[in-house]
């Protein structure tokens, strides 16, 4: 793969990982939500949520490191390539 296009997977995939360390901070004022007696979201669902989002999160941590490595590789190929010609 080129390294131009890894190179949008890895923005994309930053970006994303910014917006789920957003919602990992978001859970904090829902599980305080829950506390209330009005509360829509059981000690359960709140379980539910942070175990998800942080499985995401590291996913997401995980591939931005796979292409993180995959671009420096795919650019050292075309710097190799381009000397090569």
């Amino acid at each position: 793969m080129s390294p131009e296009i890894l190179r949008t997977e890895l923005a994309r995939t930053e970006d994303a990982v910014l917006h789920s360390d957003e919602q990992v901070r978001e859970l904090v004022a829902m599980i305080d939500k829950s506390k209330s007696p009005e509360a829509t979201l059981s000690a359960s669902d709140c379980h539910k949520l942070v175990a998800s989002t942080l499985a995401l999160n590291a996913r997401l941590r995980e591939q931005a490191t796979l292409l993180k490595n995959a671009v420096r590789a795919a650019q050292r190929d075309a710097d190799e390539a381009a000397r090569g010609e």
